[in-house]
């Protein structure tokens, strides 16, 4: 197994403390219980039908959710934009098997938790359960912004702000997928990137 960079370390304890702050000792419990892993671009993180059984940490680049519909076209739900912890939480949770996949969009360094480590974690340490519970949180709210911009902004309005939150991440996102995220045909997306 490859050991974990210095860089990825930093990333990972710069994050943490954003919501706890933690000592060297509680730091290195919470990286010990973590593994490195390398994606390849459109490697599938999580497949749709399999119970999500780790938390991944994003210290550099992005990942996409979609699903497939009956008639087989494919649904662009999400992007998650690093850094950050990502997963199936409904699948995690309930430990029933996930109706998203998750797309790392590039190649990139990534770490994960097992679940069964992290609720182990939990268990042992109350700063770690406390920031598992602030990080439930921010999901929370960054689901309910998504629902209410979804439902509410013109899909030029959500294209602008996803070009001024992520800029350099958006232009590696193909066309289609992109459409898909924000409800239109690729067409309607180009006519909005010319008029941006």
């Amino acid at each position: 197994m490859k050991e974990i960079t210095a860089e990825i370390k930093k990333s990972l304890h710069t994050f943490v403390n954003r919501f706890i702050k933690t000592d060297d000792e509680l730091f290195n419990t919470i990286l010990g219980n973590f593994e490195y892993y390398n994606t390849a671009r459109k490697e599938l993180l999580l497949e749709a039908g399999k119970v999500a059984d780790k938390v991944f940490f994003l210290p550099e680049g992005f990942v996409r959710f979609f699903h497939i519909k009956e008639n087989g076209i494919e649904v662009t739900s999400d992007f998650y934009f690093a850094p950050g912890f990502i997963t199936s939480f409904t699948s995690l949770i309930e430990q029933k098997p996930s109706i998203v996949n998750i797309q790392a969009m590039v190649k990139m360094d990534i770490l994960f938790i097992k679940y069964k480590n992290l609720i182990a974690l939990y268990d042992q340490e109350h700063k770690i359960e406390r920031l598992g519970r602030l990080l439930a949180e921010q999901v929370f709210i960054s689901s309910e912004k998504h629902l209410f911009s979804f439902l509410n902004d013109l899909p030029q309005e959500r294209y602008e702000w996803l070009i001024r939150e992520y800029p350099e991440y958006i232009k590696n996102i193909p066309l289609h997928y992109l459409a898909s995220y924000l409800g239109i045909t690729p067409e309607s997306l180009s006519r909005i990137r010319n008029r941006t």
